[in-house]
């Protein structure tokens, strides 16, 4: 019957025709048709004859929503496995869960002219794969769950796309290079995975972390240009981390990390014995070490003592650890961008006088803006856009702004980012200011690269504005 047959009187319509149709192929049958249905069947047709007799007296069994009596278990049944079981042994069979087919999209989008990786993901995920879903009621509810519960992750570099979908700790990658179908990861289910805009990524997982991707820079504890399956990660510059590991049961080595963060070709990780990295300009925050383990992920240089719960990590060279209301900071201090009073270099983390609660983001160079409470701190080298849109008064281009200073807006801010240009966001108008000009248009954009969503309570600047677009 087709999917568009909806209404009682089209489906009546179709019964009846149907019926009528059996009336015909009947009388077209020699014999008896009740005495042929009695004699004796080979065992195999008698068991398709009571399959059929008993869809059509009792209804064909249900694959979800499965009323048991008391006592009485759910049959031996792939249907019947939990969802995450479900999702992965159909993806592991070739099922394509990208029924919109959104991989393909966002690859046209940050390839126009690539057709040739165009046509590698459709030869991959073709449309004829995804009927495996349609199979019964159990396997659609589960590929429906999967896209609104579980995580997906893309990157695309000039003539090659990697993508990964995960649910329920099940992850399967795709490289169009490597990958000839959407393929499982090597490795324990994951419990949480970190990944960067560059394509690294690691995964704590029950039996430790694993790491898999592109190293650049080293961002893994090891640098390679090409892609790198699914290894384990391990700590031999970092002796307390392995000591720890394995003090823990077999199935509980997640207990090693508190927090990760991956971002700007560096990888933060948070244990209950220290804080380690890896990655771009690590000296910066672990101090000198042997040039022959300098990929490796070393502990960064803190007080003793200091053992953080949480990280701030932007996309470039600065990084805030808490430990409770301690916060300490680390990074380059270049034209004071750290907001420490002065433009001193620091190497590893020192004590931050003022409380930050979110680093925004910014490509602005020389410059950072922190979210404290209600307001927006601007610290650094004054570039000059931010001095000619008069959030910044008493400042000019090229000025150091060595201690933080209230961004000074109109208005509530909604978004706010910081590059080339200066645009934020207030009530259903978009603000930009560049080098040339500065303008205010009565619309607000539904997403933007590096966003930024503020709270009700942490919004905008509680000091009174005294210039500002309006």
């Amino acid at each position: 019957m087709s999917s568009a047959i909806s209404s009682p009187s089209s489906v009546r319509d179709a019964l009846i025709s149907a019926f009528r149709a059996s009336l015909v192929v009947t009388a077209s049958i020699p014999g008896s048709i009740p005495s042929l249905i009695q004699s004796p069947l080979k065992p195999a047709a008698q068991a398709l004859l009571d399959r059929a007799h008993s869809i059509l007296t009792i209804g064909p069994p249900l694959s979800m929503n499965v009323e048991l009596s008391p006592g009485e278990e759910l049959p031996v049944a792939m249907h019947t496995l939990n969802q995450g079981a479900v999702w992965a042994c159909l993806v592991g069979g070739g099922a394509n869960p990208d029924l919109e087919d959104r991989v393909l999209g966002k690859a046209q989008e940050a390839r126009p002219r690539g057709t040739e990786l165009h046509n590698k993901i459709r030869k991959i995920l073709t449309p004829e794969a995804k009927c495996f879903w349609f199979l019964c009621r159990k396997f659609f509810f589960t590929v429906n769950i999967a896209e609104k519960d579980g995580e997906s992750y893309h990157y695309a570099g000039y003539d090659t796309c990697y993508h990964h979908r995960m649910y329920m700790g099940r992850l399967f990658m795709l490289h169009t290079d490597k990958h000839t179908a959407l393929t499982r990861a090597r490795m324990p289910r994951a419990l949480e995975v970190y990944s960067d805009n560059y394509g690294a990524h690691i995964a704590r997982t029950p039996k430790g972390m694993w790491r898999w991707g592109y190293s650049g820079l080293g961002q893994l504890g090891f640098q390679s240009s090409d892609f790198v399956d699914p290894t384990r990660l391990t700590f031999p510059a970092c002796p307390k981390v392995p000591k720890l590991e394995a003090s823990l049961p077999p199935w509980e080595k997640h207990g090693i990390v508190t927090e990760a963060s991956i971002q700007g070709k560096q990888t933060f990780i948070l244990t209950p014995v220290g804080t380690v990295m890896a990655g771009d300009k690590a000296c910066l925050f672990t101090g000198p070490v042997q040039q022959d383990k300098r990929l490796l992920f070393h502990p960064v240089a803190v007080p003793a003592g200091f053992v953080p719960d949480h990280i701030l990590h932007d996309n470039w060279t600065s990084v805030i650890l808490s430990m409770g209301d301690r916060q300490m900071i680390g990074g380059s201090n270049e034209c004071g961008r750290l907001g420490l009073g002065h433009e001193n270099e620091i190497t590893g983390f020192v004590d931050l006088p003022y409380r930050v609660d979110r680093i925004m983001p910014s490509q602005a160079g020389y410059c950072n803006a922190f979210l404290h409470g209600r307001q927006l701190l601007f610290v650094g080298l004054v570039p000059l856009h931010i001095a000619q849109s008069g959030l910044l008064p008493g400042n000019r281009e090229e000025e150091r702004c060595l201690t933080p200073t209230p961004l000074r807006f109109s208005e509530r801010v909604k978004r706010f980012f910081c590059s080339e240009v200066v645009v934020w966001v207030t009530e259903g108008r978009t603000h930009l200011c560049n080098r040339y000009t500065q303008f205010c248009v009565p619309l607000r954009p539904r997403f933007w690269a590096y966003e930024f969503r503020a709270s009700e309570k942490s919004s905008h600047s509680a000091t009174p504005p005294t210039s500002g677009l309006r």
